[in-house]
């Protein structure tokens, strides 16, 4: 947590983990009196808005990098789904919005984005790598199952298999490139050296492609 910042307001205090930003953009295109990039000194300023406002914005980050904290009780204001899903980025990482444990750990705030193209520095997360590395994924999905085999409000456990796949397991719809959502699924290994012909679910590729991961 080297590179976590704290941005206190009168209300609400703003948790920004820049290890896990990937520059989306989202909350300085919908709330820009708060978050800005293009103003000097501090680019977060929780009192800017309603915390209404502020909770919601930090809450729709994808990758988990924003948080948002009620100043008087000390409490996260993240409010989890009402049911899980995993959306596929065209080029890029994972999107997963669930009550979830990440290699047996909860994951704070009920969001993260996960490596697809095998280059991250920060595995199992993404890290942005794919930009530098030119990983081109179009988002388009096959549909594996499309019944519901447990409750999809349950929690999921993703498990980063060394040297291999991304396993997801619990109940989630899943998303393709454009966010339409495409089936619900329940146990499958994802892809996540960037090498798999039938992407995003893992082929076994990675053993062919030497793919290495230290998570």
């Amino acid at each position: 947590m080297g590179r976590s910042h704290r941005y206190e307001g009168e209300a609400v205090i703003v948790e920004f983990d820049l290890s896990r930003c990937i520059h989306a953009g989202d909350c300085t295109r919908d709330l820009p009196d708060v978050f800005s990039t293009k103003r000097s000194g501090r680019w977060v300023k929780p009192d800017a808005a309603p915390v209404a406002d502020v909770a919601r914005i930090c809450a729709q980050c994808p990758t988990g990098a924003l948080r948002c904290i009620r100043k008087a009780t000390n409490q996260p204001m993240d409010i989890p789904p009402d049911h899980n899903t995993v959306q596929v980025v065209t080029d890029g990482p994972l999107y997963v919005h669930a009550n979830m444990t990440v290699n047996g750990e909860p994951e704070r705030g009920y969001r993260a984005a996960f490596c697809r193209c095998g280059a991250s520095r920060l595995m199992p997360y993404c890290d942005n790598s794919h930009r530098e590395t030119g990983f081109h994924d179009a988002g388009d999905v096959a549909v594996i199952t499309a019944s519901k085999k447990a409750d999809e409000n349950g929690g999921l456990a993703i498990n980063a298999i060394p040297d291999g796949p991304l396993m997801i397991q619990g109940t989630f719809t899943l998303l393709n490139g454009s966010g339409h959502e495409v089936c619900v699924n329940s146990g499958i290994a994802m892809c996540r050296c960037g090498a798999s012909n039938m992407k995003p679910y893992c082929d076994g590729s990675h053993i062919s492609s030497g793919f290495q991961s230290n998570k």
